[in-house]
């Protein structure tokens, strides 16, 4: 059995409140994190909740390692092992690799890093003409990377409300999107904004995969929720 009564009494609350949405709001080192970990192990532990119903994610490496120690610290590795604790981005991964082929991709997929993509943007810009103007590459690659965290393809930028037609780097940008996304599919290749813009694309157009991980995971919890945005 897990004792709560190390808990303070809002904290102690929100770790016996497990149906319905809850949100705990409060600054900095004011035991959120201690609060979720509890709240993980009281369900685990004194309600006999599935630990493999339980997801866990948070924005960073960091702080998902932390989650998963205190986790373990306050159960048995063998039964924390069930529980799913991980970062928005590891989540994608494990669940593009499994079903990434729904979207035209193969399985063995590479994930580029920033010196592949800047090599892509490199050729894209030197096969644009427009007045021969010069690009910054980083502003290129950071407005695709921006465009993708707000779900917009590249298809869909320009008439999305984020086009300029009057902009040079905004046409430039709808140019060396598209000819980025191209080269990534021919080389089997994903960048680090795909993985969670794929994983909705994927859930979108494959509604009962959605369902299935939905039914998988029937409680979740998201730690420093403050650093997520839309997509995720």
């Amino acid at each position: 059995m897990i004792d709560l009564n190390g808990l303070n009494k809002p904290q102690k609350e929100a770790a016996k409140t497990i149906e319905g949405p809850l949100l705990i709001l409060a600054g900095a080192g004011s035991g959120k994190t201690r609060t979720i970990t509890y709240r993980i192990a009281h369900m685990v532990s004194n309600l006999n909740i599935n630990p493999k119903t339980i997801l866990g994610v948070s924005f960073t490496n960091k702080a998902a390692k932390e989650m998963r120690e205190r986790v373990f610290s306050l159960l048995s590795k063998k039964v924390a092992k069930g529980i799913t604790l991980t970062t928005f981005h590891s989540l994608g991964v494990r669940i593009l690799t499994k079903t990434i082929d729904r979207l035209g991709y193969h399985k063995n997929f590479s994930i580029y890093d920033s010196a592949d993509q800047m090599s892509i943007i490199r050729e894209a810009l030197k096969n644009y003409r427009s007045d021969k103007e010069s690009y910054d590459r980083k502003v290129i690659l950071s407005k695709i990377g921006h465009l993708k965290n707000r779900g917009i393809s590249e298809t869909e930028f320009c008439s999305s409300s984020l086009f300029d037609p009057e902009s040079p780097y905004d046409v430039a940008t709808e140019y060396c999107y598209k000819y980025y996304q191209e080269k990534l599919r021919f080389f089997n290749a994903i960048d680090f904004d795909d993985i969670l813009f794929l994983v909705v694309k994927l859930f979108k157009e494959n509604p009962e995969l959605a369902k299935e991980y939905s039914k998988q995971f029937n409680y979740i919890m998201i730690d420093e929720y403050q650093d997520t945005n839309t997509l995720q």
